[in-house]
């Protein structure tokens, strides 16, 4: 069991779900992957967070009001640790990013800012105060992995390594995917994979993996509650996955684990 892991600047190390219905995506998630909540806090937008044995894995919270005419998609999204927030802001800035949301400080858990990459990704900068990231992962239930999905691999190549200074290791491209790895110390730490005519008009975006011990299963659970399955399954080197989505419309990918390491 990976518990409490240490998270290095650039890695991946929290990620939690905007969604329509809080109640119902606990229904969901709660039967789907075995989480237990936290009571929301009305203080923090009502933000809940999701355990496995008493132990941290993501978070969730309803999605914020929006000006009439104006819809915000459910989602899930990924928080990039950084232990100088602005500084990795300003280098998001000059690599061409954009800014959604400035630094802002929740409570003492940690101080986030949120952005648009040049390919039209969104993602989070957070640096921790008393909230270090998911404490149990690569389990069950927990997060694995997290994939940046772009129509533009070698854009966003040049803004993730000027952000966080990626080591990238390209792993080859064939007629059906180019990936990238971004390691940091010469670990994997997260993906990129070039988006192609099969993703339709759907928008550049991180996909969070999450472990389950059978994938089949698995399946058959996601639709039985309302979910679907947006592509797949397919068997790759470190585990058969599906990208599928909630009753709401958020995406996310579930794996059958084998390893990781590259």
């Amino acid at each position: 069991m990976t518990q409490r892991p240490e998270y290095s600047d650039g890695a991946p190390c929290w990620a939690d779900l905007s969604t329509p219905d809080l109640a119902g995506a606990q229904r969901f998630y709660g039967e789907l992957l075995g989480w237990s909540f936290e009571a929301p806090r009305p203080e923090l937008a009502h933000y809940t967070n999701c355990h496995i044995g008493g132990l941290r894995v993501a978070g969730m919270m309803p999605m914020m009001p929006m000006p009439p005419g104006q819809a915000e998609p459910s989602s899930w999204s990924v928080h990039i640790k950084t232990s100088d927030l602005d500084a990795a802001a300003q280098r998001a800035l000059e690599a061409g990013g954009k800014l959604l949301c400035p630094r802002h400080e929740v409570a003492d858990l940690g101080s986030m800012w949120i952005g648009l990459d040049p390919t039209g990704a969104v993602f989070e900068l957070w640096q921790p105060k008393r909230h270090l990231g998911a404490e149990l992962v690569d389990e069950p239930g927990a997060v694995c992995w997290h994939e940046l999905y772009t129509r533009d691999g070698a854009a966003a190549d040049r803004f993730y390594k000027a952000v966080f200074d990626y080591e990238q290791r390209h792993i080859g491209t064939c007629p059906d995917i180019d990936y990238t790895l971004y390691c940091r110390d010469g670990r994997p730490v997260c993906g990129r994979a070039q988006m192609n005519a099969a993703w339709g008009e759907l928008p550049p975006h991180w996909l969070t993996y999450f472990v389950v011990e059978d994938l089949e299963a698995a399946l058959k659970k996601v639709r039985a509650l309302d979910g679907r399955l947006l592509f797949g399954p397919i068997d790759a080197p470190h585990g058969a996955n599906a990208a599928v989505a909630d009753p709401y419309g958020a995406a996310f990918a579930i794996i059958q684990r084998t390893s990781l390491t590259a």
